[in-house]
């Protein structure tokens, strides 16, 4: 596997204590305390921003101003850095730039921070400390290594859950518009009236046009029994309207089932692997068998992927567990390295013998491509569409008393034929190039269907080939 970490190029330690010392003289400006002179001080003592050491933890115990006790969140992302990250060097010396690459990179991202007043102490020491995590994540050559502030890692979790508080509606922002993309289901957007490619212009007398996706999605969700005044432009009306939609506890819909082809065929849609998918793609097989189809069109486009057990058990649906694994993971990079097999999971409605096409497109990444990869290798589905987006690395999700969150690459995902997922995604048997007709018609579906009536998803065995919206 290759290594995305090379070495950077970074200031030397006279350019980056003359730095720090404009930025502490910013920060004095600011406040006269606080974290600013905890790093002043142990930059000038000449140690590691967070020293590892027996004797630096022991003297953290006593000391009030070492930054371990002043950034507690700063000094566990690091470690997290230099002992999981998937990434990291090997060899002692590369091991050594790259921790001292982190302090740097933490650093400069508190160095910007300190000129940037804030309403509390309080406030500011957490800035600070959010621009240090920053910092070093931003600072790696892997897009996947991230921190999430609370404002951000909220939604995404609600979606992995399943459930939130709000009015219903799953939306994205073309061109900053905040557009509803469709209603759920007896929610309360639906009993007001909302409607798919409605746009909201105003939440609250908040203007959404523009606004950062976590500051719009706090202004429209909020506490069940709440009230929130929304102004919409919807196409036909000669002008904006106001409605007001009451909040309510939403269960997301995350598998969609539909029969297709005059009932003669399942259509089952899921769009992540959350808490709950396994359970409703239980249902969604249980009323195909109940609408006795003859095969099921599983549409895996726009699923950015989700957690891991879910995947397994997804592919444990369609494939008996003693086939083999569901995926590999690739702990450390290296051809040398053991691969940790994770299980097939069986177990609630399982269809091992429905014949079944797999839909995918640019969209589908992570473990919807693992999912994807499984069914092909183990010979239960093609895969139809445009090639995935070619996201095989395993983020570990790290969750902060604060709301915040690091996720962290820790391993590689390879396929049960133990191929990595390449760049360039997993590559459809059958290309289908436009989602979308002239007409309105899904042409990708139309030919899932075509090829599950004319019996071509049959494949022998022998013969195996190797990103947003959020609900509100």
């Amino acid at each position: 596997m290759g290594n995305p970490h090379t070495k950077r190029q970074v200031p030397t330690g006279r350019g980056w204590t003359l730095l720090f010392v404009i930025s502490l003289s910013l920060l004095v400006v600011v406040v006269a305390f606080g974290g600013g002179l905890v790093a002043e001080r142990w930059l000038f003592q000449g140690a590691a921003l967070f020293d590892q050491s027996s004797a630096g933890r022991s003297e953290a115990a006593s000391d009030p101003y070492d930054p371990r006790l002043a950034f507690p969140r700063l000094a566990e992302v690091k470690q997290l850095l230099e002992h999981e990250y998937f990434y990291r060097p090997a060899s002692p010396d590369a091991a050594a730039t790259f921790v001292a690459e982190l302090d740097r990179d933490a650093i400069a991202g508190m160095t910007v921070a300190a000129a940037t007043p804030a309403a509390s102490l309080a406030e500011y020491r957490r800035e600070l400390e959010y621009a240090g995590i920053h910092g070093m994540t931003s600072g790696l050559e892997d897009a996947y290594t991230v921190f999430l502030e609370p404002a951000l890692q909220a939604p995404l979790a609600e979606d992995l859950r399943g459930e939130y508080e709000g009015i219903g509606v799953v939306v994205n922002q073309p061109e900053g518009r905040f557009t509803i993309i469709s209603v759920y289901p007896g929610s309360p957007a639906e009993a007001a009236g909302l409607q798919a490619n409605d746009v909201i212009l105003e939440a609250d007398d908040t203007p959404l046009t523009d606004l950062e996706t976590a500051k719009a999605l706090e202004v429209i969700r909020g506490p069940a029994g709440t009230r929130v005044r929304l102004v919409i432009e919807r196409e036909g009306k000669a002008a904006p309207f106001t409605v007001e939609v009451e909040r309510q506890a939403i269960v997301t819909q995350s598998v969609m089932y539909e029969p297709v082809a005059d009932g003669r065929l399942g259509w089952i849609r899921v769009g992540i692997f959350g808490d709950k998918t396994t359970g409703q793609l239980d249902e969604a097989l249980r009323q195909a068998e109940d609408d006795d189809v003859a095969g099921i069109v599983l549409d895996l486009r726009a699923n950015g992927g989700g957690w891991v057990v879910s995947a397994q058990e997804v592919i444990g649906r369609f494939v008996p567990a003693d086939r083999g694994p569901a995926l590999y993971e690739d702990r450390r990079p290296g051809d040398d390295d053991p691969l940790e097999a994770l299980p097939i999971l069986n177990g609630g409605t399982t269809r091992f013998d429905l014949p079944l096409v797999v839909l995918i497109d640019g969209g589908t990444a992570s473990a919807a491509e693992i999912v994807a990869g499984a069914l092909r290798e183990y010979g239960r589905a093609r895969l139809i569409g445009l090639p995935t987006f070619g996201k095989g690395s395993v983020q570990r999700v790290h969750d902060f008393a604060d709301g915040s969150s690091a996720r962290v690459t820790s391993a590689q995902w390879l396929t049960p034929d133990q191929a990595p997922i390449p760049e360039d995604g997993l590559q459809p048997d059958v290309t289908v190039a436009l989602a979308e007709g002239e007409d309105g018609r899904d042409e990708q579906l139309d030919r899932a269907i075509e090829a599950l009536l004319d019996g071509a998803m049959r494949r022998d065995p022998a013969s195996q080939s190797a990103i947003l919206t959020f609900s509100v």
